[in-house]
C-alpha cells in the first residue's frame, strides 16, 4: 500500500556549533514502503524530484563558468603518460540532515559515491577502470582524490557536477563489500547494489553560517 511522504520545512536554532537552515524545499512524494527510493544507483528512482542534495560544483555550458558548491576549489594535473589527476578540495561546516539529526558532510561522503559507482558500475568508463577503484582516495577529511587512467577534456566536469546523495555512514558497509571483490564479481554484485535501501539524508539545506557561498 502506498503511502504519503510529507517532506515539512524545518528550523533549526543557530548556535556557534549548530548548523542553520538556509534553503528550506517542501516536497511531497507517494511512495511504497521498502523501495530503494535514496539509492542513487537504482535506474528510474525518483531522488531527484526532491531536490535535496548538491554537486560539488555548478557549471554553464553556454558560459563555460563554474560555481562551487560542495567543493571550495580543485586541481587538475595532466600527466605525460595521458592519465590526470582531479584534486577536489571539500567546504566545511556542510551537514546532512534527517529531520531530527546531523553529521558532517566529508570527502568520505564524496568517496563512497564514486567508489561504488566506478567499480561497480563503470561510471567514466573508460577514463576510469572498475579494477582501478581504489584510485579514487580520500587524502583528508575535506580532500579527495581522482586519477583518471585515461585523460578526458569532458569526464572531469560530468565529475563535478554529479550529486553527492551516498553518505559514507549509509554506504560504508557496500564500500567493505566492493572492497574484497575483482572488477568482475563487483559488476555481478551491482544488481544488489541497486536493491540497498538507505537511510535518507538530505545535503541541500544545512550549510554552517562560517563557510555560506554566496547564495543568491
Amino acid at each position: 500500500m502506498a503511502t504519503v511522504l510529507l517532506s515539512l520545512t524545518q528550523y533549526l536554532a543557530y548556535s556557534s556549533t549548530l548548523p542553520s537552515l538556509v534553503y528550506p524545499n517542501p516536497t511531497t512524494l507517494i511512495i511504497t514502503p521498502g523501495i530503494p527510493l535514496w539509492n542513487p544507483y537504482t535506474p528510474g528512482n525518483v531522488i531527484g524530484t526532491t531536490g535535496t542534495w548538491l554537486p560539488l560544483a555548478a557549471f554553464n555550458p553556454l558560459t563555460g563558468q563554474f560555481w562551487p558548491v560542495l567543493a571550495r576549489n580543485w586541481t587538475i594535473e595532466v600527466l605525460p603518460n595521458g592519465s590526470g589527476i582531479l584534486t577536489v578540495y571539500l567546504r566545511r561546516g556542510l551537514y546532512w540532515f534527517n529531520g531530527s539529526a546531523v553529521m558532517p558532510f566529508t570527502a568520505w561522503d564524496v568517496y563512497a559515491e564514486f567508489y561504488i559507482g566506478v567499480k561497480a558500475f563503470k561510471w567514466f568508463y573508460p577514463f576510469m577502470l572498475p579494477q582501478y577503484a581504489d584510485d579514487v582516495r580520500v587524502i583528508s577529511n575535506y580532500t579527495v582524490q581522482f586519477l583518471f587512467q585515461k585523460w578526458s577534456p569532458t569526464r572531469w566536469i560530468i565529475l563535478l557536477t554529479t550529486w553527492i546523495d551516498a553518505p559514507w555512514q549509509a554506504w560504508r558497509p557496500i564500500v567493505d563489500e566492493l572492497k574484497t571483490m575483482n572488477a568482475t564479481q563487483a559488476s555481478l554484485f551491482a544488481n544488489n547494489i541497486t536493491k540497498f535501501t538507505p537511510p535518507y539524508w538530505a545535503l541541500f539545506p544545512i550549510l554552517h553560517d562560517v563557510d555560506k557561498p554566496n547564495i543568491r
